[in-house]
């Protein structure tokens, strides 16, 4: 049977799978770690280093195979919910073409669109009436993405068959295992996290929220408890091999304890501190969900991706999600080698049959150039057969030239009819140009404080309740403020959650001052992010 290699790169990790074609099957696996800044939110920046690593990877471990099938994840790539009238297969493409638009709002030139089918829908409009309908999963991607991974399958020595997107390749490799009750699968990567609900195999609701390990792995770093100096690489390790994580977010009361404990227990509780954002959004998914199905139980909520790796996760969303969660260790109708005790099938699920939906967000003219070599061989036999018909042709040039005669008159006679359009398409595109000056002009009364209200709101959204502002001023690019907090370590907490402000460019503070009480004073100068465009439209 025909092997392939499935490729994901996460901002982290790089998981690479040689399976068969059916992806029943994982003949070998293996990961690597991605340098840092060599991948921004799925996009490769760095595509000649990764591409490098991954030849040089692939060659230790005699890996031969040359065809590989990438799978992208990225909040960039959108994905909508549509149903379509039952109509031939072949035209489901095109019919999404001629309506994306609808399904997104934004200029679909730059985007390559695929899709996958969840379900043939047959409704009755009318007694004795039966009408069906595709129930379909439309995703859109920019095209710099596709550009990206077939730079890096060059520097790889690889040939690209296809790009999958990683919701899609998840539910795809678990829809057969999970194919009676209701499950939610929980996928934890850096600074992401996909929650899929699958209701008797078919996917009931995919969401995806913007927080991951990252804020864990820079807590980690933060405290010298868990290591001096550590690289997020070695951060990572640290929250694989050792239990940094409480129970609950409320902590434990511990008995006595000796100076450098109480430090771990407290450096500990940071760390789970930091996933509260992340429980917090996968909560009210469930909420959302159940709020929509009232007589819905979760018969299991499973767990995989890097997070699923961090000792004590499964306990922790355990306790704070209410329901018994495990980690995704098999699938139904799979086979897999021996995983090393670090790894396991948690790790590689979205690479287990990527290609298996049919989705497909490589660009149209990477994935033509090799049709297009084997029709350049079929087109010296059209030029033969053009020659032959091009003489046969000519003998009725003369009664074509009177008929096309006919026709010109004709289209005249309907130019001078339909005239008065032209009148109309004037004052559209007067209307237009209007548009658009009005809309340039509107940018110029952007200012970056217009941020303030936003910047307000994750404030109060993201800060600790026992901060204590104690002065505050904002001017038309920055906000500057003195704060007081309870520890240096509640200090440094405070500076990392106020980085991970979208409203926020920068973030500086010109020192810390302690108090004689152990509270700790700090002022911080932020300086206000772009302002979004006018017709700037955000996909779920």
């Amino acid at each position: 049977m025909a092997k392939i290699l499935n490729i994901e790169i996460d901002t982290a990790q790089l998981r690479v799978a040689e399976t068969d074609s059916r992806g029943l099957r994982i003949y070998r696996c293996f990961t690597l770690p991605v340098p840092q800044g060599a991948v921004d939110d799925g996009q490769i920046r760095d595509t000649k280093t990764l591409g490098t690593l991954l030849k040089k990877e692939l060659e230790a471990r005699n890996i031969n195979n040359k065809k590989v099938f990438f799978v992208a994840g990225s909040s960039r790539i959108a994905n909508r919910e549509v149903r379509i009238p039952f109509v031939k297969k072949d035209r489901i493409q095109s019919i999404i073409q001629e309506n994306a638009t609808d399904y997104f709002p934004i200029d679909i030139s730059g985007y390559v669109l695929s899709y996958s089918i969840i379900d043939i829908e047959t409704t009755e409009p009318k007694p004795g009436e039966e009408l069906k309908q595709y129930h379909l999963m439309v995703y859109a991607a920019p095209t710099s993405i596709s550009t990206a991974f077939h730079e890096l399958a060059g520097y790889a020595g690889l040939s690209m068959a296809g790009i999958g997107y990683t919701g899609d390749s998840v539910y795809s490799a678990v829809k057969e295992t999970f194919a009676d009750g209701v499950h939610m699968l929980v996928k934890i990567e850096y600074n992401s996290t996909s929650i899929s609900v699958l209701n008797n195999g078919e996917l009931a609701l995919q969401r995806t929220v913007n927080y991951g390990v990252d804020s864990a792995i820079e807590t980690v770093r933060a405290f010298p408890q868990f290591g001096e100096d550590l690289t997020q690489t070695e951060a990572l390790t640290v929250l694989h091999d050792r239990r940094c994580l409480q129970d609950t977010l409320n902590g434990i009361a511990a008995a006595e304890l000796d100076q450098q404990e109480e430090l771990l227990e407290n450096a500990k509780m940071e760390v789970t501190e930091s996933f509260r954002y992340m429980v917090g959004n996968i909560s009210r998914i469930m909420d959302y969900y159940i709020s929509r199905n009232t007589d819905v139980t979760f018969s299991s909520i499973q767990i995989c991706g890097l997070g699923a790796g961090i000792k004590g996760i499964r306990r922790f969303l355990a306790n704070e999600l209410g329901h018994r969660v495990e980690v995704l260790y098999a699938l139904d109708k799979c086979t897999y080698p021996e995983f090393p005790e670090s790894e396991g099938l948690y790790l590689y699920t979205a690479v287990i049959a990527p290609a298996r939906s049919g989705v497909n967000l490589m660009e149209k003219t990477t994935r033509k150039k090799k049709e297009a070599e084997d029709n350049l061989r079929g087109s010296v036999l059209v030029c033969a057969v053009g020659v032959i018909a091009g003489v046969a042709l000519a003998g009725a040039g003369v009664a074509n030239h009177l008929y096309q005669q006919h026709m010109q008159d004709h289209l005249n006679q309907r130019i001078s009819e339909e005239s008065s359009i032209e009148d109309i398409y004037n004052t559209y595109t007067s209307a237009k140009t209007n548009y658009e000056n009005y809309q340039r002009m509107y940018q110029y009364t952007n200012t970056p404080n217009e941020g303030l209200k936003t910047f307000l709101e994750e404030m109060e959204q993201k800060m600790p309740s026992d901060i204590t502002v104690e002065t505050f001023s904002s001017t038309g690019t920055q906000v500057s403020f003195s704060m007081r907090v309870s520890s240096k370590s509640a200090a440094a907490n405070t500076l990392m959650q106020l980085r991970t402000f979208e409203s926020l460019a920068t973030v500086t503070t010109t020192g810390l001052e302690e108090a004689e009480d152990n509270t700790v004073s700090m002022s911080v100068i932020c300086t206000y992010a772009d302002p979004a465009p006018l017709d700037d439209d955000t996909t779920e």
